[in-house]
């Protein structure tokens, strides 16, 4: 016996709506997030606010740095941070959607110690650490990191400093806008 087309409509729609009703999984949320975060850089019509050094250093480093915000209709999209240090370059960028948290990049490059004349070229790097941090709702979902950091400590939560972070930055690019 042979059901109706109707009957068989009816079920592909129950299916299909029983489906979207489980949530997503953490390897979905993650592509989601890594075409957001590229489609915040490919965008050139974002606008830009960028401070210098003092602007927002609360302690001056030995090569200064930047800091600056991404902008689509006054709502923040990312956030790119250079500090220099005395041994290297660090680089943080936070992305956001809809105003929430959704990833973090960090990079530190050490400069390379030239034997010949006993110090640190500054024209050399390295790359000796790497994190990507995704965020869904709020909420560490998922890191990873190559080389030593600064959660190795066990004291130190990534999820709220990160988040506490992005939010200072985004206040001190806010204020200037």
């Amino acid at each position: 016996m042979a059901l109706p087309y109707r009957h068989i409509f009816l079920l592909l729609v129950t299916f299909t709506f029983v489906l979207s009703c489980f949530p997503q999984s953490k390897s979905d949320i993650i592509k989601g997030i890594k075409v957001e975060f590229k489609k915040i850089n490919a965008d050139k019509s974002l606008r830009k606010v960028t401070l210098e050094n003092e602007e927002f250093l609360e302690h001056m480093t030995d090569g200064g740095g930047e800091l600056t915000g991404y902008f689509m209709k006054g709502q923040i999209q990312k956030v790119s941070q250079w500090v220099s240090f005395s041994h290297g370059n660090e680089t943080t960028e936070f992305y956001f959607k809809n105003g929430q948290l959704i990833f973090v990049y960090e990079k530190f490059d050490s400069f390379i110690f030239n034997p010949q004349k006993e110090l640190l070229d500054r024209t050399k790097t390295e790359t000796t650490f790497e994190g990507r941090y995704y965020f869904n709702n709020n909420k560490l979902l998922d890191y990873g990191t190559t080389g030593h950091n600064r959660f190795e400590d066990d004291t130190i939560d990534p999820e709220k400093t990160l988040m506490k972070e992005a939010g200072e930055k985004v206040k001190q690019l806010t204020k200037i806008k």
